[in-house]
């Protein structure tokens, strides 16, 4: 990609390089996700306080609307991966955060359950199929070797949006009156983010393969998916520092209560300064399953922490041990997300983009819904067996993930097409 001769050259070497990038095209994609992050903040930070003081929904309806949300984004990621490589992609895009941003200001309109509930799975739906959308955006206007680092980018600016986002959603809730401003704010903001869509240049149709691809030929992708699903086991991570960790460190340590709200504080920063970082060498397949790996022996390494808790129970030891868990985990996060990114990426034919990548995002999905049961009632049953088989399970998948990941390469070689050569020159 050739710089934009419109746009002087600027020193990216300081703090702001890993937010702002240096060439126009790469800002505008940084731009979008910066909105959309601000609008997600105001609206899941405040949803609950909206639903259940404006609304008067109930926290049992609320919390099956938010399950039916998880069930119908889990459908969502490869339906739109499929149709984002027969259409245009910046159109779909537009089309996806415009009906988002109008199902944001539709919330300020909602009066029952059943109301929220088909909206809310209406919105997920839409919602979780950006993400294929996007990365097919992302792979057919930037050079394979600058995409890892360019999502690394996005994600670090859109865990600053969101905390913005998280600013303006505590604001209005301080008034009764101000809180119908939450799905508003929100809705403005996606509308915004649908604008700068725009302004992204316009695609070209995805070049048909010589050999008809098969229908659903991700799905049936066997090697493909066992990286998806060894991928599921290493996104452990999100489970346990968002659910399991605070409930273990709710009713099983005498930390103070206080305490566990600085985990997303810690993880945010985290993901904020460092993911960037974290995204070297995950640009290749080998280099992004290596990651991988080390991403799941800092899960391991984390598990073993919280095991220091049942055995010593001085609350120094305690609060020191439940921070390097978080330390570890947040470690864990950036290193797995950045070689999800590389293996996404790496392992798409060139033809087939967006289905791949929404299939490989099922990995996210699956450890939504099934995570939280399996692992939280895993630990608090079992205790410190239950951090073991974790660890070890774990551990496990990160062995696998090397191996599974050169073989899924390696299969792709019956997919091959002139696009795909060049992408794999692109990224030797």
């Amino acid at each position: 990609m050739r710089p934009d001769p419109a746009t002087p050259k600027r020193d990216h070497t300081g703090f702001l390089s890993q937010f702002i990038p240096e060439q126009s095209l790469p800002r505008r994609l940084v731009a979008v996700r910066f909105a959309a992050a601000m609008g997600k903040g105001v609206l899941l930070s405040g949803s609950v306080v909206y639903f259940t003081l404006h609304v008067g929904l109930t926290a049992a309806e609320v919390g099956i609307g938010l399950s039916a949300s998880g069930f119908a984004a889990l459908a969502s990621s490869v339906t739109f991966g499929i149709i984002t490589d027969r259409v245009r992609k910046r159109a779909l895009l537009f089309l996806q955060f415009l009906v988002v941003a109008v199902g944001f200001g539709l919330y300020s309109l909602v009066h029952n359950p059943i109301e929220f509930y088909l909206l809310v799975m209406v919105i997920a739906f839409f919602d979780a199929g950006m993400s294929p959308t996007e990365g097919a955006i992302v792979a057919a206007l930037i050079p394979p070797a600058e995409r890892v680092r360019l999502n690394a980018m996005m994600r670090s600016v859109f865990n600053v949006g969101f905390s913005v986002g998280i600013g303006l959603a505590a604001v209005a809730a301080t008034s009764s009156r101000l809180l119908v401003l939450i799905p508003i704010g929100a809705a403005l903001l996606l509308g915004l983010a649908a604008l700068l869509v725009t302004r992204l240049p316009a695609d070209v149709p995805t070049r048909r393969p010589a050999v008809r691809p098969r229908r659903f030929g991700a799905l049936r992708d066997l090697r493909y998916v066992a990286v998806v699903g060894i991928s599921s086991v290493l996104a452990a991570h999100m489970t346990l520092l968002m659910v399991v960790l605070p409930l273990w460190t709710l009713n099983r340590t005498d930390v103070p209560h206080y305490v566990v709200p600085l985990f997303l504080v810690i993880n945010t920063g985290f993901v904020i300064l460092l993911q960037v970082w974290a995204s070297r060498g995950a640009e290749t397949v080998s280099g992004a399953a290596r990651i991988a790996r080390r991403a799941g022996v800092w899960i391991a390494l984390g598990c073993g922490a919280v095991a220091v808790t049942t055995a010593v129970h001085h609350p120094a030891v305690v609060v020191v041990a439940i921070m390097v868990a978080v330390l570890a985990m947040s470690l864990a996060e950036i290193l797995q997300s950045s070689s999800a990114w590389g293996l996404a990426f790496g392992l798409a034919p060139s033809h087939a983009k967006g289905e791949y990548l929404g299939t490989f995002d099922l990995h996210i999905g699956a450890q939504n819904i099934i995570g939280p049961v399996i692992l939280s009632g895993l630990v608090m049953s079992q205790g410190i067996w239950g951090w073991a088989v974790i660890a070890a399970v774990v551990l496990l998948a990160a062995w696998l993930i090397v191996p599974a990941a050169r073989r899924s390469a390696d299969s792709m070689a019956a997919l091959t097409t002139p696009d795909d050569v060049a992408e794999r020159a692109g990224t030797a």
